[in-house]
């Protein structure tokens, strides 16, 4: 069971359903959030088989998650229908099929009945003419006329099911229906659905949140261990988290797993990520581990024993906000380089160049990230080779900072001659301003930034070597990396 559960982890997309409907017993004996996440990767719609294996428990926990679409929303009925429209096309509708159905809790069936048709009994309003007939139905035991107001094969063959399941139950909850209280329906439905959840390890909003706390700085550093300085320039060469529950078994592995999926679903709770929305589910998930793996690294060294222990013997939040504590802390930086590098009427934008300004400026969102030069979108912290790196950056744009005021060309002096010379904040960078120094000089005028602002750009003649004569004496001196960047995008 445990190599199925690999296979399972590390296979992608619909290679994940060859594993579940391959390997006999595996799709009942997962933990209910683990096959929903692999359904959910597969793709809900194309793995009705593995659905429709699924034991009661599990398929309300599909619904648990699937079908609430934000914390303060109501269930959606059409996901409802959705799941229960799978079960039925993997199993048809014998004895599994109604066990999952009668796995639903009474309220939140009511609550879809309630929201999706209008209910006449016909002992009471015989001569009721419905105003669609096309999304009319009188129930098998003709009590009812039902007026669907949208998906009318699945609200029918929802009626149907109950029925066949139980006519009585089914007509008294109909009945029920037409007086229930809509508001009343939901709360005592999310009631059970929240309880639920917390029992398999997904954390209310509040607690989920905490993970995202900055740790207390004393205890963090006391966390640590002194791992060599030149080991965080590496990345690991393998997966730490794996290579820690491979040093694990029995209850101390169970416990590990435990904790791991507690705070990948603390992230997706934290996160408001929609739980039916594959994509940014996978993502969230991948940040998760991530930000776990750069934790235990942090206070393990990279060694996979005391990872593992890390894992066993410290609580899963404290690992997250160990490494948090290192995204808060080039955070910290990251807010003082972009206040100096930003000009006075400028709200977000900065003088700093590409890639430097995409670095401070993924430190700089509510949750920290770390942005590869040459990736679309930054991500959560996975090693402290990444945060070396954004270290590296951080050091490089705090140079340019240095270099444009060592130039006359702090942001507050920049300021009004951009104004003077139509440049919006976001238009002007570093380069811009010292190519308009460099221009300004060669003809014999006094500073000004319309060079910057010309179009097409004209080099005068001697450009490069007073461009290498400004950065040769500045004071102090250039950052060769800084150097070296402005001078490609000034002679390019």
């Amino acid at each position: 069971m445990r190599a199925a559960r690999k296979a399972l982890a590390e296979a992608r997309g619909k290679q994940k359903l060859d594993v579940l409907l391959g390997a006999g017993p595996l799709v009942r004996s997962l933990p209910a959030e683990e096959l929903y996440l692999a359904l959910l990767d597969i793709g809900p719609d194309d793995a009705a088989d593995a659905v429709a294996l699924a034991t009661p428990e599990q398929f309300r926990h599909f619904v648990d998650m699937a079908a609430w679409p934000g914390p303060d929303a109501g269930p959606s009925a059409s996901e409802v229908l959705r799941w229960l429209r799978l079960a039925r096309e993997g199993g048809g509708d014998g004895p599994r099929f109604r066990s999952q159905l009668r796995s639903l809790d009474i309220e939140l069936l009511a609550l879809v009945l309630r929201r999706e048709m209008q209910v006449h009994e016909l002992g009471e309003d015989q001569f009721v003419e419905p105003r669609d007939p096309a999304l009319a139905f009188y129930t098998p035991d003709r009590r009812f006329l039902l007026e669907f107001s949208t998906d009318y094969a699945g609200m029918r063959q929802l009626i149907d099911d109950l029925y066949a399941e139980d006519p009585g139950t089914a007509g008294r909850l109909i009945e029920a229906v037409r007086w229930e209280v809509l508001t009343e329906l939901e709360e005592t439905a999310r009631r059970w659905r929240d309880g639920r959840l917390r029992d398999v390890g997904v954390p209310e909003f509040e607690e989920a949140l905490s993970f995202y706390a900055r740790p207390a700085a004393a205890k963090k550093n006391n966390n640590f261990f002194s791992a060599p300085p030149t080991t965080s320039l590496t990345a690991p060469q393998r997966n730490l988290i794996e290579a820690a529950l491979e040093k694990l078994d029995g209850e101390e592995l169970q416990h590990a797993e435990e904790s791991l999926v507690y705070a990948a679903n603390a992230a997706l709770v934290a996160n408001r990520v929609r739980l039916d929305d594959a994509e940014e589910v996978r993502n969230q998930l991948a940040e998760a581990r991530a930000t776990i793996a750069l934790g235990l690294e942090l206070l393990s060294g990279g060694d996979a024993d005391r990872a593992a222990r890390a894992l066993v013997e410290t609580p899963v939040r404290q690992v997250f906000q160990t490494a948090m504590g290192e995204a808060y802390r080039l955070q910290t930086r990251a807010r003082k380089v972009a206040a100096a590098a930003r000009l006075p009427q400028a709200q977000s934008a900065t003088l700093l160049e590409a890639p430097l300004e995409a670095a401070v400026a993924a430190l700089l969102q509510a949750r920290p990230e770390f942005q590869e030069q040459g990736q679309r979108r930054p991500r959560a912290f996975g090693s402290r080779a990444e945060v070396a790196r954004a270290e590296a950056l951080l050091d490089e744009a705090e140079a340019e900072v240095a270099l444009l005021a060592s130039l006359g060309l702090a942001p507050e002096a920049l300021g009004p001659k951009a104004e003077e010379a139509g440049l919006g904040p976001a238009a002007l960078k570093g380069s811009d301003a010292v190519y308009a120094l460099v221009e300004s000089q060669l003809r014999g005028e006094p500073f000004s930034l319309r060079p910057a602002a010309e179009e097409p750009r004209r080099r005068s003649p001697g450009f490069a070597a007073r461009l290498d004569g400004l950065f040769q004496n500045a004071t102090p001196p250039v950052h060769s990396e800084t150097a070296s960047r402005l001078r490609e995008i000034l002679l390019r």
